[in-house]
């Protein structure tokens, strides 16, 4: 029992020794400034400066990392509205690391001012006119109240239109680059092609099955005749493709 006790006794020793090691080199290192904060790395911006970013972190530049409130500065990031997403780490000795995820514009909205919207309805700013952007316009979304920047439209018709945008910018990204304006009259969708303002009349349901017919018939023509060659492509009527050639 008492070589036990001694055992116990010289551990109980050793662990204290280490914490208060560990004890004053955390504050030795402290009163030094050895863990200050001397540099901020953003990473993952496009839309939104680096020099942005930071500002809105609200982080001191010789802030002691170990005291840095990572929770609040992300919440502060991502509260952007270019902003979905970011996670924030401590890189030892005295760096800070930001790893930014912005929103992805898939259109701009067209609803008496201009705004753009990501594939969520989110409704996002128009960048600066530094970063225009290639993408198409939605018209006929006129709530003002439902397209509040950094938030997620409520307009049904409007999230009806986003999806099928991105639907269209997955399985026919060619298609996607090529639409001008995708109108909202009513519950009906149309979409203008760009260059030859071709209307493609989508109609009010099966909206994605349409798409899929539409890039069949293409298919079909592609090596007769582009779509500049149709007034417009009706697609309201089930299984069916009506066109109007140009005269």
């Amino acid at each position: 029992m008492l070589r036990l006790g001694l055992i116990i006794g010289k551990l109980l020793v050793t662990l204290l020794t280490v914490a208060l090691l560990g004890y004053g080199s955390y504050h030795y290192a402290n009163s030094i400034d050895l863990f200050s904060l001397q540099k901020v790395v953003v990473a993952g911006t496009s839309l939104v400066a680096n020099h942005e970013v930071l500002k809105i972190s609200g982080v001191k530049f010789g802030s002691s990392l170990f005291h840095l409130p990572l929770d609040s500065i992300q919440q502060r990031i991502v509260d952007h509205p270019y902003i979905q997403a970011v996670q924030i780490s401590r890189q030892f000795p005295r760096t800070m690391f930001i790893q930014v995820m912005e929103r992805d514009p898939i259109a701009y909205l067209n609803h008496g001012d201009f705004s753009c919207v990501d594939q969520y309805g989110v409704i996002i700013p128009v960048p600066r006119r530094e970063r225009t952007l290639s993408l198409p316009v939605l018209t006929g979304f006129d709530e003002p109240e439902n397209l509040q920047p950094g938030f997620r439209s409520s307009d049904q018709h409007l999230l009806r239109a986003v999806t099928l945008l991105e639907r269209i910018r997955l399985d026919y990204p060619d298609f996607y680059a090529r639409i001008s304006e995708l109108v909202s009259a009513g519950d009906e969708y149309v979409i203008y092609t760009a260059g030859s303002t071709t209307k493609i009349y989508l109609g009010s349901t099966a909206l994605t099955e349409k798409v899929h017919l539409l890039e069949a018939f293409r298919a079909t023509i592609d090596h007769q005749r582009s779509w500049g060659g149709y007034e417009y492509i009706d697609l309201r009527y089930a299984k069916q493709v009506i066109v109007r050639e140009r005269t």
